[in-house]
């Protein structure tokens, strides 16, 4: 059989196809398993194939390769039995696996090349018709300014393979699982999420219950993971013993627990029904403990918007029980939102998300008037909270002063370069911008970890732009300059964001290591009109100009803003008028809506 052909077959197989190298860092994959876990094929390859398991899976799945290993001879090939396992997806749900293993070993003459696993993965993703979305790739071509009016992407992969026939009459089971944890059987946060709103849409009273272990971490130490894994489906069992059959206990993730009661006539009953039963003693892993939680109870009334709403109350709530000692539950009240616990909160909340990858990372387009074309996205951390989005400017200050900044940044940085560069792939001009923070640079070695992350993703440290503010540039408290004069000089482009709110003068630029500037959005607020007199920019963009550097606006959101740049020679835009930020999965949309924006702004000049 030809080589070539050998590649298609699998690259076209209906099942995820996967080869883990000795280090466990995956080699190859191919369409279905992109579209089986959600995640793009850039992001994958060299990763570590952990990330696609979920935590309850991997000590079974290493258990099942030290067997495959120790039954195969030495230099032959050895294939075992199906096994059940959970997968999980980049989107973090997780979905009921069956894995077929097979030993590859070095090629004749490969050196220190060692034995690989070869993977055959058959799951209920198969079926979701979204799943493939995050491996889309993005052609160079799409990016341009369209003359037909015709763009395309490339799917990677082709058209989606139907699911396995012996699967489909697991169809229903499978969908269900992949709504459920696999370790407790509990609904997990995503189903959880849909009763809940169905629950709000009706006008019977809907009481939800947030609930954290209380030192699971500490206990999690000492007992060791298997024992704590124990203590979950215990308080998963007993959780389920103190509500009807109709009510939801769903396992949000970690030790995060939520209870939905619907019609309830007395939510304070439950709450302290469930407070009791879950303290009374049990014995995990030889030792005798007690499993006290910290529990917030919010209800349904009129002023109730939706689930998220109902949510963050009960985690207000939640905060107040822990800070009032642990072991305890409390009803929200509105005065708890603003109490410094509640905020104090948001530090242990953020770094178990860090903890968990829960900080994702959304893509805004930047478009180049010049050539009619999206040239850099640029990347922002997002992250969910039980259910809701919180935005950058409530949990990056906390980030900042907790420490984590750091983790953020550099997860930010490896997620961006990975997720962008199939994109990056098309022309060497274009580029992923992300922020930085002054306290990132704290760290002396965090050029090196940065030119590390481009190495490590594969992206050319020439397509690969840090934005800064302008205060870090003077910060003499720290090595700012040197470590951007090390980045300049491997290539990777600097930028000062918000141009113009701080306290450099035109005079300063060409004494900083810079590439471009980012005029800030409140002085592109001042546009209404388009007519207004506002001399300062073309000041500005021409001054830059004279000193080699480039120019880009944000916060655009009209044409008549649009048009006023570019006609003062702006090299680039930015803002809601041409896209929102959107996760990777939607770049060709996001490119999409960008490029229709710009072909409107023109038609208008």
């Amino acid at each position: 059989m030809e080589a070539g052909f050998a590649q298609q077959l699998l690259e076209y197989s209906p099942d995820a196809i996967l080869l883990v190298a000795q280090d466990g860092a995956i080699s190859f994959l191919n369409a279905a398993a992109e579209r089986l876990f959600g995640y793009p094929r850039a992001q994958l390859l060299g990763a570590d194939h952990s990330m696609l398991l979920a935590e309850a899976s991997r000590e079974e799945f290493h258990g099942v390769l030290a067997g495959l290993a120790k039954a195969a001879s030495p230099g032959s090939p050895s294939a075992g039995s199906p096994f059940a396992g959970s997968g999980r997806r980049a989107d973090g749900t997780e979905l009921p696996v069956e894995i077929t293993c097979s030993l590859v070993p070095a090629a004749a003459g490969a050196v220190d090349a060692g034995t690989s696993v070869a993977l055959s993965i058959r799951g209920a993703a198969a079926r979701n018709p979204g799943a493939g979305s995050a491996g889309r790739t993005l052609s160079g071509d799409f990016a341009r300014r369209r003359t037909s009016g015709a763009a395309g992407a490339s799917l990677s992969g082709g058209p989606a393979a139907a699911a396995p026939a012996a699967f489909a009459e697991h169809d229903d089971e499978l969908k269900a699982g992949s709504l459920r944890d696999p370790l407790t059987a509990l609904p997990n946060g995503p189903l959880f999420n849909e009763r809940l709103t169905a629950a709000l849409r009706r006008p019977d009273p809907v009481d939800i219950l947030l609930l954290n272990l209380d030192d699971f971490k500490h206990l999690n130490d000492v007992l060791g993971r298997s024992a704590a894994d124990e203590l979950l489906v215990e308080v998963a069992s007993r959780l389920r013993n103190c509500v009807r059959p109709h009510d939801t206990v769903a396992r949000l993730g970690g030790d995060e627990f939520a209870v939905l009661l619907t019609e309830c006539l007395n939510a304070d009953a439950v709450a302290k029904r469930i407070a009791e039963s879950l303290y009374a003693p049990l014995r995990v892993g030889g030792s005798m403990v007690r499993p006290g939680v910290s529990m917030g109870l919010a209800s349904k009334s009129g002023q109730t918007l939706d689930g998220a709403e109902l949510l963050r109350q009960a985690d207000a709530a939640m905060t107040a029980a822990k800070a009032a000692g642990k072991n305890n539950w409390m009803r929200f009240r509105p005065e708890m939102l603003n109490t410094a616990a509640h905020k104090a909160d948001g530090d242990s909340g953020l770094r178990r998300a860090v903890e968990l990858g829960q900080i994702s990372v959304h893509y805004q387009p930047v478009v180049s008037p010049g050539i009619g074309s999206v040239v850099q996205f640029e990347a922002f951390a997002r992250w969910e909270r039980h259910g809701r989005l919180v935005p950058p400017n409530q949990f990056l200050p906390v980030a900042e002063q907790s420490g984590l900044i750091r983790e953020i940044g550099d997860e930010v940085l490896r997620r961006a370069c990975a997720e962008i560069r199939p994109w990056l792939a098309g022309d060497p001009a274009y580029s992923v911008a992300v922020n930085v923070s002054g306290l990132q640079f704290q760290h002396r070695d965090f050029a090196a970890d940065v030119l590390a992350i481009a190495a490590s993703t594969g992206v050319d440290p020439r397509q690969l732009t840090l934005e800064l503010t302008e205060s870090v540039f003077f910060d003499a408290s720290s090595d700012v300059l040197g470590q951007l004069r090390q980045l300049r000089g491997a290539g990777v482009r600097i930028a000062m964001d918000d141009f113009g709110t701080g306290y450099s003068t035109l005079g300063r630029l060409q004494e900083l290591p810079l590439d471009m500037v980012k005029i800030d959005r409140s002085f592109v607020a001042m546009i209404k009109t388009g007519q207004e007199q506002l001399p300062f920019f073309a000041t500005m963009i021409s001054a830059a100009h004279a000193l080699g550097l480039k120019v880009t606006a944000e916060g655009i959101e009209t044409p008549a803003q649009a048009k006023y740049l570019m006609d003062r020679g702006c090299d680039s835009l930015q803002g809601y008028l041409f896209a929102k930020p959107a996760p990777a999965s939607h770049l060709a949309g996001t490119m999409e809506s960008a490029l229709n924006a710009l072909d409107k702004v023109d038609a208008a000049r």
